[in-house]
């Protein structure tokens, strides 16, 4: 591959300025690339700074290697976890079932899973599982993120590129992680997307110490994640539905329905409410494409698991670079 840097890498232009994009571009300085990020959105308007951002696989296929992945970035995360000021922290979670179920599928990614005995079970539940994993504080992470790779010599710009003609003559290399973005720009009509809408509250003064809620992660999934003084409540995952203004009707079924959950959230005071399209594609996309006398990689196609994977994708897109 010709274009190499003074560092001995590879000059690499990256798309995207959301959560795989920023760690995409960290890891690939990290390993000697220079590296220039453009994006059309800066992070803060990117559907990554909507994010509930737990660490939990949602929306992402195929298995297996959602899971590499997955626990590549879950030790990725745990050690910022004890970075002051990173925004991330270790979040006691629960997950509830209303049929008996098996162990998670993504139980090997983290440290440990324990199922919940039947006389603890919450009210209604048939089964449901605890464990521990990282929860980043998303107005405190992405621009730590960012931050962290303007300090190593990473490059922003605001520009859309768009055609992967246009993407090739960029450089000698380039990732696209341009999420939904990459519909377009690939022509790839199995990327759809998919409407999250969530409720950040204050829980009231009294409400005791909150477990991480996740409960029928399917097409209505209602959880409550406790992150930076603040709980974020959802929420939605409406696949093809691009209305990206807040729906009255999506706010009342979310305070109710975790209202009716954890009654200790009833009356939290609301601070706002966001919506973000997820870029869901049936299986995430991340391969090398020869284009134009450029490599291109992708990486999109993330669902809602964006910061459950964005490490472990990054570590993958070094190595093909590397090769």
């Amino acid at each position: 591959m010709n274009g190499s840097a003074s560092s001995g890498g590879t000059q690499v232009v990256v798309l995207g300025a959301g959560v795989i994009g920023t760690c995409v571009a960290l890891e690939l300085r990290a390993r000697g690339h220079a590296v220039r990020v453009l994006a059309k959105d800066d992070p803060e308007h990117t559907v990554s700074a909507v994010a509930g951002a737990i660490w939990y696989p949602f929306l992402a296929e195929p298995r297996q290697r959602v899971l590499a992945w997955s626990a590549a970035t879950f030790r990725r995360l745990r050690a910022f976890a004890a970075v002051p000021g990173s925004g991330v922290h270790m979040q006691r979670v629960i997950e509830v079932f209303a049929a008996p179920a098996p162990e998670p599928w993504w139980a090997s990614a983290v440290e440990r899973v324990e199922r919940v005995p039947v006389s603890e079970l919450p009210a209604g539940a048939a089964d449901a599982f605890v464990t521990e994993v990282p929860v980043c504080d998303v107005p405190v992470h992405l621009p730590w993120l960012r931050a962290r790779a303007l300090a190593a010599g990473v490059t922003f710009e605001r520009r859309t590129v768009r055609s992967l003609g246009e993407a090739a003559a960029l450089g000698p290399a380039v990732v696209n992680c341009t999420g939904l973005g990459a519909a377009a720009l690939c022509d790839d009509s199995s990327l759809v997307p998919v409407r999250g809408q969530v409720v950040v509250v204050t829980p009231p003064p009294a409400a005791p110490a909150l477990a991480a809620w996740i409960e029928d992660a399917a097409l209505q999934p209602f959880y409550a994640i406790p992150r930076g003084g603040e709980v974020v409540l959802g929420g939605t995952a409406q696949p093809g539905n691009a209305n990206e203004l807040v729906d009255p009707v999506d706010t009342r079924a979310i305070l109710a329905g975790i209202g009716a959950r954890l009654p200790s959230l009833r009356g939290a005071a609301l601070r706002a409410v966001k919506v973000g399209l997820r870029p869901y594609r049936p299986t995430v996309r991340l391969e090398t494409e020869p284009h134009r006398g450029s490599t291109i990689v992708h990486c999109y196609g993330h669902g809602g698991s964006g910061y459950t994977l964005a490490w472990g994708c990054a570590e993958e897109v070094a190595m093909s670079l590397a090769r």
